[in-house]
């Protein structure tokens, strides 16, 4: 198995480091991180036999059964030995404690490779280094956390040597993060806030309270992800944006959202530098050209055509060690090369991916003889 993977993540990071790919090397790529997959991946194969899915019966990766998000909850994905395990990333549990999505990665290559590749081009096309402020805590506080993980491989590639965290364990700095942004006001030097929705959300609050606000130097940005649910008040996107933009004095195509989760190695992000678009208040979201994201009929598993909402698919051939395809509790509109993220499921939507969710269940439950 271990000579099998290093070759396939060769073949990856080559497929990676292109500036972009066709459908057919794209489908292609996909087939083989399939075959890897269903080969390695004792859970997975079971879920695919029992959708009478295998390598040698398609062609094409819309045929490659994607696996409800809730299942990194109730199981274990993973293509090699868990001792063999060098990062687990696991989800906060928000929603529940006691049950959290695991996301097993044998080594952190392909995931750094994939985080390195697509943040440079759609947060700092424009910047070799910039100064960065990370408005949640160090990897070594929240080791199976992987925004902490990514943001540590931004400000270790990307920032200045003078960037800094304005965490210390789990207490956000606000007089600290105060005092270094008026420094910058006056260094004149650009600066990307860069962390957690929910830390962005206290900070504003912290200020309208202290009646203070900020002029960054221009060609400075902010990029926030996540959500605010059980950690502060919720705003709107648009909102967090408009108010944002007032707190630091940014133009709003340089108020930014990442859309990541736990359970892919990469990262979608809004369009703003990626492809110039001009509706700052909602942007479409763009993936790497290793992913692709699908909206999809849910009860019929069939791509919906561009306008109508779905719920969002991702094939992510980065998450190499789990499974490439991923059904998200997301609804979503194709919009050409991107996508609108609309929020949560709900009523239809909601019960057919619970009914995903109990079809894995019962899969992953029958004997490996019952799937031969």
């Amino acid at each position: 198995m271990l000579a099998a993977y290093e070759t396939l993540k060769q073949e990856l990071k080559k497929f990676i480091n292109q500036p972009t790919n066709s459908d057919e090397q794209f489908n292609q790529m996909a087939l083989n991180v399939f075959q890897f997959q269903y080969n390695h991946n004792q859970t997975y194969r079971k879920f695919c036999r029992k959708r009478r899915v295998s390598p040698r019966n398609i062609k094409h990766f819309l045929e490659i059964p994607p696996v409800p998000i809730d299942a990194f909850k109730l199981t274990t994905l993973s293509s090699h030995p868990l001792e063999e395990t060098e990062a687990l990333f696991m989800t906060s549990g928000t929603t529940n404690p006691e049950k959290k999505g695991k996301n097993y990665h044998r080594d952190l290559d392909i995931y750094d490779l994939s985080m390195k590749t697509f943040f440079k081009s759609a947060i700092i096309p424009d910047l070799e280094k910039v100064k960065m402020f990370v408005l949640f805590p160090e990897e070594e506080v929240l080791p199976n956390s992987s925004l902490a993980h990514y943001l540590h491989i931004a400000k270790q590639t990307f920032g200045t040597e003078d960037s800094l965290y304005v965490f210390s364990k789990d207490e956000f700095q606000v007089e600290k993060l105060i005092e270094e942004l008026q420094k910058t006001e006056k260094n004149k030097e650009p600066t990307l806030l860069i962390g957690a929705t929910f830390s962005f959300i206290h900070f504003l609050d912290e200020c309208r309270n202290r009646n203070v606000n900020f002029e960054l130097p221009a060609k400075s940005r902010l990029m926030d992800t996540g959500g605010a649910k059980g950690r502060s008040r919720e705003m709107e996107p648009n909102e967090f944006k408009k108010e944002m933009s007032k707190l630091f004095s940014l133009p709003l195509e340089n108020c930014l959202n990442m859309y990541g989760m736990t359970e892919l190695s990469s990262q979608m992000y809004d369009g703003n530098f990626l492809h110039n678009e001009v509706e700052y208040h909602n942007p479409t979201k763009h993936a790497p050209h290793w992913v692709r994201t699908v909206v999809m009929d849910i009860e019929r598993m069939e791509e919906k055509p561009v306008g109508e909402r779905g719920i969002i698919v991702h094939y992510d051939l980065a998450n190499l060690n789990s499974v490439m395809g991923i059904l998200t509790e997301d609804i979503g509109v194709s919009a050409g090369d991107g996508f609108y993220l609309l929020g949560r499921a709900e009523g239809a939507e909601a019960k057919g991916c619970s009914l995903a969710v109990e079809q894995f269940i019962a899969s992953s439950q029958q004997s490996r003889g019952d799937l031969v």
